[in-house]
């Protein structure tokens, strides 16, 4: 009981200091509007927590009062259902998706203090090292589109990578609990959430000058909550405003 007591006691602690350091990066950018808003990328594997840690951001920014431009994610809700028999046009649609919010938010007269992207350009550039490694697009056209992704005007705009990532058997686990079945799926099966894990790593590596990388880890071995992860990027996002104050 006393463990759990202090664990609540040190959320509450970090939540009340989370608060007032965004109230202030908030009053900040009041005073002295910025060009352009910030852009964090989540990426990563699916059920590593990427999704909920952006509802539970985005929620925090805009609650705080800021200005929050946070697209459903492309490829689970938007991506048009006669596209995902084919990995390269359901990869290429997704990227291009990612680049249109980039685009809206740098030019919209809202003037966005954030944009949220969820699944953005360096997760495109992962996909397509997928489908090379599938033999699904060749080497040379994989090239290709990462030198079109990373054209500095929208590559540029990407301040921050959180790079999400969890062992098969947890993304499994996660993804069947309360199912009626937990026959594998496409993407939801040990092997190509390994080669997905694989790929991420591989594009880090590649691109690691690139991007700035926030790497969270949410598997098996992992001892955070959704709420501890979510705090712990909000604090990076805020950084990200200080560092140019």
């Amino acid at each position: 009981m006393m463990d759990t007591m202090n664990d609540s006691d040190d959320i509450q602690s970090r939540l009340d200091s989370l608060q007032a350091k965004a109230q202030s990066v908030l009053a900040d950018l009041e005073q002295n509007p910025p060009d352009r808003p910030k852009f964090v990328e989540f990426s990563g594997t699916p059920k590593s927590g990427k999704s909920t840690c952006i509802d539970i951001v985005s929620h925090f920014f805009r609650r705080i009062g800021f200005k929050v431009l946070a697209p459903s994610e492309g490829a689970s809700r938007r991506t048009p259902a006669f596209l995902r028999d084919n990995l390269v046009a359901f990869n290429t649609w997704s990227a291009s998706y990612a680049l249109t919010h980039i685009l809206e938010a740098l030019h919209h007269s809202d003037q966005y203090h954030l944009a949220i992207l969820d699944r953005g350009i360096f997760d495109a550039l992962a996909w397509f090292q997928v489908l090379e490694s599938q033999s699904l697009i060749t080497g040379n056209d994989m090239e290709k589109v990462h030198n079109f992704l990373l054209i500095d005007h929208w590559r540029s705009q990407v301040d921050a990578v959180f790079l999400f990532t969890a062992d098969p058997a947890t993304s499994l686990e996660r993804e069947n609990y309360g199912k009626l079945i937990d026959a594998p799926g496409r993407a939801m099966n040990p092997s190509f959430i390994a080669s997905l894990n694989e790929a991420y790593q591989t594009t880090r590596e590649k691109f690691q000058n690139q991007f700035e990388f926030f790497d969270i880890d949410t598997g098996a071995e992992s001892d955070s909550t959704p709420q501890s992860t979510a705090i712990d990027v909000a604090e990076n996002i805020l950084d990200l405003f200080q560092a140019e104050a």
